[in-house]
C-alpha cells in the first residue's frame, strides 16, 4: 500500500509497459541479485542481529536487538524488517525489538501461489513468531500499511497473545474491505491495488528492478535527508532478492478481491470482528492511501483506542517524523 505517486506509477507500468523514470545514475544500485554473504546480510539488516526461525514450515528472517518485553514490528509494502531502523534503534534501549521480513519479502520464504498469502496464514505467521520467544514476555505489535492491517487482524484473532497494539496508517483488514465496498473515495484510492496485481507490472519490475519502487516511493525522502545511502543499499539488496516482488504482490492477489467479488465470506476473521486489546492508531495529516473517513470508521471496530495525528507527514512518518512517532508510542506504552 503506497501513496498516490506509486499509484500513478502502477498505471503507467500496466498500460504503457515502460519505465521512463529509471535514471542511469542509480543503476549501480539495481545490479543483478546479490548472493547472500555475511557482508550483504549486514547491509540488508542495517547492522541489527540477523536471525532465522522456522515458522509454520517456512524459513523466516528477522532482525532483533535489546532486552525486556517484546515489541514485534510488522512492515508493509514495499518495505522489509530493517526498514523500522529509526524506531528499532530507539526502543531497543528498553525493549526486545523484533522485526521480521514478512512472508514473501527479502530473506524470508516466498512460497509459490497467491493462495499461500491469505490473511489467515499471515496471522498464523505472527502467532508462531510470538510463540518463538519466551512466554513470560508482554508482547506489543506495531504495524504499518499491510503490517498494520496484519497487526489489527492478529489482535482480533488472538487477543490473549497481545498486550497492546500500535498501528500507523492502516485499518483492520475487515475495515479495509468494508470501506472499499462502501466508500467511493476509498474505492478510488484503492484502485491501484487491482492494477498492481497485473502480470504486466511483474514484467516491468523484471526489466527495471528496485528502481521502479525507489523512484516512486523513497526518492523524495532520500533527497530530503530522511533516508541515507545505507538504507538505500539495504532497500535495493532486499528487492533484488529472487521472487521478492512476486511474493509481495501476492498479498494483494490473495486478500484484495475485485470490488464486485467482495462478499460476506471475503472478510476475515469475520465481517464485524473487533479489536479488544488497548490500541494506538497513529495517523498522519497527509495520508493519501487511506481516506480521512477511516478515522471515523476504525474506532467503531476497536474497543479501547487512542488516536494521535501527526501533522506535516505522509504515509510513512517513521522516516520523516520519527520523533513524533516515538513520542506517541512512549506515552501509550508506559505502564
Amino acid at each position: 500500500m503506497l501513496d498516490k505517486r506509486y499509484s500513478k506509477l502502477v498505471s503507467i507500468a500496466c498500460y504503457l509497459l515502460i519505465a521512463p523514470f529509471v535514471l542511469i545514475s542509480n543503476l549501480a544500485f539495481a545490479a543483478a541479485p546479490l548472493a547472500e554473504t555475511a557482508s550483504t546480510t549486514e547491509t540488508m539488516t542495517l547492522g541489527y542481529d540477523s536471525k532465522y526461525a522456522t515458522l509454520n514450515g517456512l524459513k523466516f528472517h528477522y532482525v532483533q536487538k535489546g532486552e525486556g518485553d517484546l515489541i514485534v514490528f510488522l512492515h508493509g509494502y514495499p518495505f522489509f524488517g530493517a526498514s523500522w531502523d529509526k524506531l528499532l534503534s530507539h526502543f531497543s534501549n528498553t525493549y526486545h525489538v523484533v522485526a521480521p521480513d514478512n512472508r514473501g519479502y527479502n530473506l524470508s520464504a516466498k512460497p509459490e501461489g497467491a493462495e499461500n498469502y491469505k490473511i489467515e496464514l499471515l496471522v498464523e505467521d505472527v502467532k508462531a513468531l510470538i510463540k518463538h520467544f519466551p512466554a513470560d514476555k508482554k508482547v506489543t505489535l506495531v504495524g504499518h500499511d499491510w503490517g498494520g492491517a496484519l497487526a489489527w487482524t492478529t489482535a482480533q484473532k488472538y487477543p490473549e497473545l497481545i498486550d497492546k497494539v500500535v498501528v500507523i496508517n492502516a485499518p483492520p483488514y475487515n475495515v479495509l474491505l468494508h470501506m472499499i465496498v462502501n466508500n467511493e473515495e476509498q474505492k478510488k484510492s484503492s484502485a491501484y491495488m487491482e492494477r498492481l496485481k497485473s502480470p504486466k507490472v511483474e514484467k516491468v519490475f523484471a526489466e527495471h528492478g528496485p528502481e521502479m519502487l525507489w523512484r516512486y516511493g523513497f526518492d523524495r525522502g532520500y533527497a530530503n535527508g530522511h533516508l541515507d545511502d545505507e538504507f538505500k543499499q539495504a532497500f535495493f539488496a532486499a528487492w533484488n532478492q529472487p521472487g521478492a516482488h512476486t511474493g509481495a504482490v501476492n498479498w494483494y492477489r490473495a486478500n484484495v478481491p475485485a470490488v464486485a467479488d467482495i462478499n460476506d465470506s471475503s472478510y476475515w476473521p469475520s465481517k464485524m470482528a473487533r479489536v479488544t486489546v488497548p490500541s494506538l492508531l497513529i495517523w498522519t495529516e497527509n495520508e493519501r492511501t487511506f481516506v480521512p473517513a477511516m478515522l471515523d470508521v476504525i474506532p467503531k471496530y476497536v474497543d479501547d483506542l487512542s488516536i494521535t495525528v501527526i501533522p506535516g507527514s505522509g504515509h510513512s512518518p517513521f522516516f520523516d517524523k520519527p520523533q513524533d512517532v516515538i513520542k506517541a508510542m512512549e506515552a501509550f506504552l508506559k505502564p
